[in-house]
């Protein structure tokens, strides 16, 4: 009874085991002392692509794969055969004679037989070539990402909704002068206090920083700091699957560009010789001033007096001499918020917000007095002045001007009548 028992047992552990054998599809190898194959499975004898699992025994991995993959392998299962130690989810590169190479990943036991002796190695392998190629893909496209955010002119850097570093590029690190310290501590608080410590507005920066942290837009802002550097701030939410999961924050120097900006603004608004307004700037800012709130709202016309007979008779680098000191103490004369401007030639214009006729009376005679302490034998300066004043916002400013011109123009005819 016991005997048929064992008998069935051990039909029904042969079924199980050809159950396997036929149907797993993984591949499954016994091989011998000698690594020669003595059974692989049918999912075996498909990847060797064999008539079927018999036409392997005898064979060994010389016979299927190169030197480089059959060599490794034989060494391996040596290896267990002396120590009786497997090896255990082996990533394994097969590089075969003809096909493409693929790989596997294994695991390698020793083989007993019923006196636990040692009498072989069995496997079983598992082709992962599709998941490494998506790995190496992954891999190369992190690669891609992390050269272009290296690459990038811009700081950039990101952090998840409570603050934790997610990532940054070097940029970011040269932008800011950031110690390796700080960035190791993954967490954005003493990154922040070290930014706040350059900045020149640091509440500004902080409070603006705190609105838009968890903001769903896109925001973009300028920043200065304390060595005269300027930084343009664009943010964004940072999303995975439509999920806003953090934010995304770059910086870009703007420095040179808006110095360029000002320079440009400045060449295009002030006259060359004197460093004053121009009389573009003149008629675009006149717009700004021409309001109620600026009334009374004062103009002095004035005009440079003997200027073509010192070109005539000691050149021009005389006559823009006496131009310069006429600009010089006529700015000397007026607040940040008057307009001084060189109209043009021989000519200035003075526009004064909020000054009324006596005050602007007064400032007549210090440009008076100025001119006369500037004023040399060979280097006279003179100028003719008139004045208007605009007292309602009906009246048409450009007469106001004109009538400034004639009243300049009535007194140059008088000084030359004295003359």
């Amino acid at each position: 009874m016991k005997k048929e028992k064992n008998r069935d047992s051990a039909i029904i552990k042969s079924q199980m085991m050809d159950a396997l054998m036929k149907h797993i599809t993984d591949s499954i190898y016994f091989k011998g002392l000698d690594s020669k194959f003595i059974r692989i499975n049918k999912a075996c004898s498909e990847k060797f692509k064999m008539a079927g699992p018999d036409e392997a025994i005898g064979k060994t991995d010389f016979d299927i794969f190169t030197e480089e993959h059959a060599r490794q392998a034989y060494e391996d299962e040596q290896k267990i055969i002396r120590t009786g130690k497997p090896i255990v989810n082996i990533e394994e590169k097969e590089t075969w004679n003809s096909d493409e190479n693929r790989w596997a990943s294994t695991t390698k036991m020793p083989f007993y037989n019923e006196k636990n002796e040692i009498i072989g190695t069995f496997g079983i392998s598992r082709d992962i070539t599709d998941k490494k190629k998506s790995e190496e893909e992954l891999k190369e496209s992190r690669s891609k990402i992390r050269a272009i955010l290296h690459s990038s002119i811009d700081g950039i850097y990101a952090t998840d909704k409570k603050g934790k570093i997610l990532m940054h590029n070097s940029k970011f690190i040269e932008l800011w002068k950031i110690p390796a310290r700080l960035i190791n501590l993954e967490s954005d608080d003493k990154i922040l206090n070290f930014i706040t410590n350059q900045l020149l507005e640091p509440k500004q920066f902080v409070n603006r920083l705190r609105k838009i942290y968890n903001s769903k837009e896109n925001c973009v802002d300028v920043i200065k700091l304390k060595d005269g550097k300027i930084l343009e701030r664009s943010s964004g939410p940072l999303k995975q699957d439509a999920k806003i999961i953090g934010r995304v924050w770059t910086f870009r120097d703007i420095t040179e560009q808006k110095r360029a900006e000002e320079k440009i603004w400045y060449l295009s608004f002030h006259d060359k010789l004197t460093g004053l307004y121009n009389r573009a700037f003149f008629e675009e800012e006149l717009k700004r001033l021409n309001t109620e709130r600026q009334l009374p709202l004062s103009i002095i016309f004035c005009d440079v007096n003997g200027l073509k007979s010192i070109n005539d008779n000691y050149g021009y680098d005389k006559g823009d001499l006496l131009l310069c000191k006429v600009s010089e103490a006529l700015r000397s004369c007026f607040r940040n918020e008057d307009m001084v401007v060189r109209w043009g030639g021989d000519e200035f214009i003075i526009v004064l917000p909020n000054t009324n006729e006596e005050d602007t009376d007064d400032i007549v005679g210090r440009i008076c007095q100025n001119c006369q302490k500037k004023s040399k034998p060979r280097l006279p300066v003179s100028i003719a002045i008139g004045t208007a004043l605009k007292k309602k916002v009906s009246q048409d400013i450009d007469l106001i001007v004109n009538e400034a011109e004639k009243r300049m123009l009535m007194n140059k005819r008088a000084m030359k009548a004295k003359t």
